[in-house]
């Protein structure tokens, strides 16, 4: 923007975003984002970690209002240990404990794996590592994730039943995760339940 003049150009090569670079690269081989803003309009489910998208970004989040308003079947599940202004659209609330998201979502994967819950097809055709990735998440069953997380047992696997059920299913991550020491690897941790399920 400085160098050129210019107000309507942005990317993502600022630090805030370097963890969600990393981490695409390392899913995708590029710095590429899957997914479209119309994706949150026309999902089922939409998670929202280590966001509050009603603050940071407003626009954004006022078309994701509208998106549950004109489907009340959707639903909205915030990830963050604060109760901000984006849980009011939220019809469930996981307020962990702060800096644990990737136990979280390794959870998520370990339970998607024992519930028969994973797209085969997809992960034999466009993955590698898949059993690697499982056996990293191996010990990571509700009960450890609970504990792990601060979360409540009976919340985290409500998420988790509704995560295995909804195919078109959205992750909406931000700064709560990037922002990490660990942050490349809590974006990993959500893209791989992603890429486990074919939901990309």
């Amino acid at each position: 923007k400085g160098c050129i003049g210019s107000g309507n150009v942005d990317s993502n090569s600022r630090l805030g975003m370097a963890a969600a670079v990393a981490s695409y690269k390392r899913a995708f081989g590029s710095d590429t984002v899957p997914c479209s803003y119309e994706d949150l309009e026309t999902c089922d489910l939409l998670v929202m970690a280590g966001s509050n998208a009603a603050w940071t970004h407003p626009i954004l989040y006022r078309r994701i209002v509208a998106a549950k308003i004109a489907n009340p079947q959707m639903r909205v599940v915030v990830i963050d240990p604060r109760r901000t202004a984006s849980c009011e659209i939220a019809d469930l609330h996981l307020a962990l404990k702060p800096g644990t998201d990737a136990f979280l979502f390794n959870g998520l994967l370990h339970y998607l794996q024992q519930k028969r819950a994973l797209n085969h097809d997809y992960i034999e055709t466009h993955t590698e590592g898949f059993d690697a990735a499982i056996a990293a998440c191996a010990e990571f069953d509700l009960e450890t994730s609970a504990e792990r997380t601060g979360v409540d047992i009976g919340m985290l696997e409500q998420f988790y039943k509704l995560f295995a059920r909804t195919q078109k299913t959205v992750s909406f991550y931000s700064q709560g995760i990037n922002q990490s020491a660990t942050g490349t690897d809590k974006c990993n941790a959500i893209i791989n339940c992603h890429l486990a399920t074919g939901r990309i």
